[in-house]
């Protein structure tokens, strides 16, 4: 089995609340791993977004704020919400994000002679994936209920690395569109 795979027997419930053949050092060994790789993809995305601090501070601050506030009232309604009323919302997300996807590839392909289509295109991107991301952060939240009570009932197993990856990444991304957003308004503005 490769280094992410979930053996079945994860989800069986042990009378010690781990299986029979695992040992300390098996169950430390993962534990290091999972870690070690979690920091890496952490490290990973403070390169990748490191440009961003070359853009106005004032900018970014805002941009922070208006994501804090947007991903902060959508985890509140899908907190309070009935219990696994939006997770019906996977699949049509996931459609969500392959038009995103493909709206960002399409200066890519059009020619830049297609304006109007460009502008469009970077609309979606920029509106949908705000959309999309809003709507993931609602669906991470119910799922991370979910498995949370799944935990508490000894189904499941205790994962707070999968389950903050999610919302991180909806963070990145949300923030990211903001920050987008708000600069072209701002060079808008200066004309």
């Amino acid at each position: 089995m490769g280094t992410f795979a979930t053996h079945p027997d994860k989800y069986i419930s042990h009378p010690r609340g781990s299986h029979p053949s695992k040992t300390f050092a098996d169950n430390l060994c993962s534990y290091v791993q999972k870690y070690a790789l979690w920091t890496g993809f952490n490290v990973a995305q403070a390169a990748l977004l490191s440009p961003l601090l070359f853009m106005q501070p004032a900018l970014l601050a805002r941009a922070g704020l208006y994501t804090i506030a947007m991903m902060g009232s959508i985890a509140f309604v899908g907190a309070t919400a009935k219990q696994e009323k939006y997770l019906y919302l996977g699949g049509p997300l996931l459609a969500g994000v392959a038009i995103v996807a493909v709206s960002g590839f399409a200066p890519l392909v059009l020619p830049a002679t297609a304006a109007r289509t460009l502008m469009w295109s970077e609309r979606i991107w920029l509106y949908g994936g705000l959309a999309v991301f809003g709507g993931f952060t609602l669906y991470d939240v119910q799922k991370i209920l979910r498995n949370a009570r799944m935990v508490q009932a000894g189904v499941g197993r205790k994962d707070v690395v999968n389950e903050s990856i999610s919302l991180e990444l909806d963070f990145i991304n949300i923030f990211i569109r903001m920050v987008q957003i708000l600069g072209m308004r701002g060079g808008s503005n200066r004309r």
